[in-house]
């Protein structure tokens, strides 16, 4: 198998971490999707028609695409890694933290990268983003517990949502345009971005989308 992936990419991040802690085997490779005026390129295009980041190609020629489509398969198909918690409740628990990260934490955070640009900027339009990001923060706050990881002892598919979106979309963007640390607000969701950052794999994604990021209108807001 092979994951067509984009380093700084929160969503390919998503499906790399669920690789790195379960030490799967599938090949990463870049994805060389952009042309230099932008445009995608048709070589990507065929193996990915929505153009989107990531993509899994199976070794039958399979191709499956979007980051939660492919972590779910990926449970499935490897079940020993225990992406999917065993337990029921666990299990519920996991994807409704990947489900309020999808919905309440990269839908305001997209529109903010949106205001990323000066020329672009309402403030108002970032006020009403922070705003509604700080409350997908609280969110998941309230669900969080004092376990290692955001659901038992292990990384499952809820922490392969969190760490790449809390990272890009609160610790980045969100404080770079708030002025404050979103994530901190919070205590259990702080205590967790703590514990989580000390895990090999999450530290390997960050560290590898933090040196994606360099160089690139992001990098500038990058917090350490």
């Amino acid at each position: 198998m092979k994951l067509f992936s984009s380093v700084p990419s929160p969503f390919a991040g998503r499906v790399r971490l669920a690789i790195y802690a379960k030490s799967l085997p599938v090949e990463v490779a870049p994805a060389d999707m952009w042309l230099p005026g932008g445009g995608k390129s048709a070589a990507y295009l065929a193996i990915n028609p929505m153009g989107k980041i990531p993509a899994l190609v199976l070794d039958n020629g399979v191709v499956i695409a979007e980051s939660d489509t492919i972590v779910e398969f990926l449970a499935d198909a490897f079940p020993q890694a225990g992406l999917r918690p065993s337990d029921p409740v666990d299990c519920a628990t996991a994807r409704l933290l990947a489900r309020i990260s999808d919905l309440y934490v990269v839908v305001p955070g997209s529109r903010l990268v949106g205001y990323l640009d000066p020329a672009r900027r309402d403030a108002r339009g970032v006020d009403r983003a922070v705003a509604e990001l700080d409350t997908g923060l609280g969110w998941l706050d309230a669900r969080l517990t004092e376990d290692p990881y955001a659901v038992g002892e292990a990384v499952t598919l809820a922490d392969c949502a969190l760490v790449p979106h809390l990272f890009f979309f609160a610790a980045l963007v969100g404080r770079g345009l708030a002025g404050r640390d979103l994530i901190g607000a919070h205590p259990r969701l702080a205590a967790y971005w703590t514990r989580i950052q000390a895990d090999p794999a999450a530290a390997r994604l960050l560290a590898e989308m933090r040196g994606g990021l360099a160089g690139t209108p992001f990098g500038a807001l990058i917090a350490d």
